[in-house]
């Protein structure tokens, strides 16, 4: 990584911590920022960055001296700190950051704050169709089935979104809701989806994943399947919810460990496949707190 595309993520992990009212950690991100810019020669010179910077912690302090000392003030693992540097760290480029930041949401149970952002970055950002799939899978998680097909219909009525698009979502939906045994009429919106609108994230070949079944090969739970649903994907990333009362699964389920028998659906195609636990989070808030956040790097095969 490029001392530039550091300081870019950076900025965005700060971005994140300061929306969500972790001001405390902003502040801490913001001076390692400044902190990292004075010490390079390349940028210590760069008055306007310097100055940009100085202006984010000018605003972080202001927001610091009207919280009342005697307030509670939201705080977050160091998992989930660990997470979302890990997203920040390796964003593809600038255009994923904002999408990767409304997934780190996601995957740590923010679904009203992800949703917010899903539909902002629909409107206005550079991949909509990303967003839309992941904010389908948010209403999802919710159990809110009713809300999805109504965000899709939406669509449909406002034409935000592409033809191409919405015959994609409208697969991705059925397919979704099918597994679930939920009977919900979407609008027609033309033929089955061809090759050329599949979805395609940054030029990944993978499909988009509704859900995954992994057949557990050791522990309390062996030789046993289960099937779980896919709450946010960035190509071969994806991300699946563990209740916390599984604690056959979730003791198998460590950072490193070899998933070798996995059936992956999409709305296009059931296939075979395997991969690696990349990393385990416990949601600490919002209505999944409790469970487990598993990222999973699917193997290209």
């Amino acid at each position: 990584m490029s001392d530039k595309e550091h300081i870019e993520s950076l900025i965005k992990e700060a971005e994140l911590y300061r929306r969500q009212s972790l001001l405390d950690q902003a502040r801490e991100k913001y001076d390692e920022i400044l902190e990292f810019i004075l010490d390079h020669n390349h940028y210590k010179k760069n008055e306007k960055l310097i100055s940009a910077i100085k202006g984010r912690i000018k605003i972080v302090e202001e927001d610091l001296s009207e919280v009342s000392e005697e307030d509670e003030k939201p705080d977050l693992s160091e998992d989930v700190q660990g997470l979302i540097k890990k997203l920040f760290s390796f964003s593809k480029n600038k255009d994923t950051g904002a999408i990767e930041a409304a997934i780190a949401l996601a995957k740590f149970g923010q679904y009203d704050k992800a949703v917010s952002e899903f539909e902002r970055l629909i409107k206005n950002g550079p991949l909509p169709l990303m967003a839309a799939t992941n904010l389908l899978r948010c209403h999802m998680s919710l159990a809110t089935p009713e809300i999805a097909a109504g965000q899709f219909k939406e669509w449909v009525d406002k034409e935000d979104l592409s033809k191409g698009d919405l015959r994609y979502l409208r697969g991705f939906l059925l397919d979704t809701f099918k597994k679930k045994g939920i009977k919900i009429d979407l609008p027609d919106v033309g033929g089955p989806p061809t090759k050329t609108e599949e979805y395609d994230e940054e030029g990944d070949d993978i499909l988009s994943i509704s859900s995954v079944s992994i057949e557990i090969m050791e522990g309390p739970e062996k030789d046993k399947t289960f099937e779980f649903d896919v709450v946010s994907q960035s190509g071969n990333d994806v991300s699946v919810i563990v209740p916390g009362g599984k604690k056959g699964i979730t003791a198998v389920f460590k950072p490193g460990f070899h998933v070798n028998k996995m059936q992956c659906c999409s709305p296009l195609a059931v296939f075979n496949s395997s991969g690696v636990i990349s990393g385990v989070t416990k949601i600490e808030s919002g209505p999944k707190r409790g469970d487990y956040s598993v990222d999973i790097k699917i193997s290209e095969e």
